[in-house]
């Protein structure tokens, strides 16, 4: 097994690169933003722009050999990044950027890290709580730079607290899960990172989403699967696909719960 490049403190200094650019920019900008539409219809706002500078800028300070794929990049950039076969960090600089311009204080910022087309780092902030919640592969769920015990679970779905994105759901299986609804509650937050963070926390159990692009899910994928969780897409294959293909979701805390919310999905 080739030995990774990255130690394990480098989740500390990432972590202090993206704290810091998150008060130059998000905290200067929130309640205060205007927003531009996208191609796609969703929004972008100052702070977008002004956090995925900051954050380029720096970490290619301390680690000028990666490269940048982030969520305002153009697409041949993207692909540029993808095809380079170089290491590179997939940020989202502000994932829920509709709730961050509504003045709702439920927003993160999610990076990983790609080398040999494996995702070895990962990182989700909350900028208003100031939580991290962070990852270097094999070494398990970190919370504010402390090691997450796993925490007590339920295994029955019953007892479940779901996220689930209607929006991106078919009709027929939106109607099942209001109509027969197999979980306890369920929630929906608009910050995709900060669901798998909270997710991997045991905050919540299970994870239902109809399409996430690849910045919206890197982070949280590694940061779920080092805390004991399991994912799939809808199809039954794996959510990271080394593409920029928007993928479906279906994610567990622990493995019973995925294997009871994965049936109960495909079978609907």
């Amino acid at each position: 097994m080739v030995k990774s490049k990255y130690e394990f403190g480098d989740l500390a200094v990432v972590q202090g690169i993206i704290q810091q650019c998150a008060e130059s920019s998000l905290n200067v900008y929130f309640k205060q933003s205007t927003a531009n539409t996208k191609d796609d219809g969703s929004i972008v706002t100052e702070a977008d722009i002004a956090m995925q500078s900051a954050m380029t800028s720096a970490l290619r300070q301390s680690y000028p050999d990666v490269m940048m794929l982030s969520e305002e990049n153009s697409n041949q950039e993207h692909l540029d990044v993808m095809q380079s076969g170089n290491d590179y960090w997939c940020l989202d600089p502000l994932d829920g950027t509709n709730n961050y311009h509504h003045t709702l204080p439920l927003f993160s910022v999610s990076l990983a890290l790609i080398s040999n087309n494996q995702i070895i780092m990962a990182i989700v902030y909350d900028p208003i709580r100031q939580e991290f919640f962070s990852t270097l592969k094999g070494h398990g769920l970190w919370i504010n730079n402390k090691q997450a015990p796993a925490p007590k679970q339920p295994l029955d779905l019953r007892n479940s607290m779901a996220a689930v994105d209607f929006k991106r759901l078919g009709m027929e299986i939106k109607l099942l899960l209001i109509e027969q609804a197999p979980y306890k509650s369920q929630r929906n937050i608009g910050s995709c990172a900060l669901e798998w963070a909270w997710l991997a926390a045991g905050r919540l159990q299970l994870l239902l989403h109809g399409s996430e692009k690849f910045w919206d899910y890197a982070a949280g994928y590694l940061l779920t699967s080092e805390a004991g969780g399991f994912s799939e897409t809808i199809e039954g294959e794996s959510v990271f696909d080394r593409t920029l293909s928007p993928r479906s979701v279906i994610a567990a805390s622990n493995e019973e719960l995925f294997k009871q919310w994965a049936h109960w999905i495909r079978r609907s």
